[in-house]
């Protein structure tokens, strides 16, 4: 398990190192060159799938410890102190790993506006196509 430890502090440097890169208003600063670059790489490198199953099976493992703590019925060998101390500290980490940045109501708003687009484009040319031949009938 230490080198479980290791590894999550190796990850939680870097992960740090890439918010400061991840920063809005440098990326705006930077040449169009560039930005192209770096977005190509964020969008192609698959770096939002692989940042979602580490927050999905790290939310596993947290809801994992949760349910062990809750079956143990031995109370010679439990620190109900310590024990209360890192249920606290998981139940904080689920709450910040799924809180979303914007409010619910407005992030469904902007999918549905999205969606509406996207259907509205791709339909276009064919309810075009309909009306022409409607008219030529």
């Amino acid at each position: 398990m230490e080198g479980i430890s290791d590894r999550i502090a190796h990850l939680t440097r870097e992960l740090r190192a890439l918010h400061s890169l991840l920063q809005w208003p440098d990326f705006q600063d930077a040449n169009p060159n560039d930005q192209e670059l770096i977005l190509n790489q964020v969008l192609n490198a698959g770096l939002g799938q692989d940042l979602k199953k580490a927050v999905d099976l790290l939310s596993q493992f947290l809801w994992c410890y949760i349910e062990s703590a809750a079956g143990r019925t031995n109370a010679e060998t439990v620190d109900y102190s310590q024990q209360s101390a890192r249920l606290g500290q998981a139940t904080e980490m689920l709450r910040l790993l799924h809180h979303s940045t914007c409010p619910l109501m407005d992030s469904l708003a902007f999918v549905e506006h999205a969606a509406m687009t996207v259907t509205r484009q791709a339909e276009a040319p064919a309810v075009r196509k309909l009306l022409a031949m409607e008219k030529t009938a």
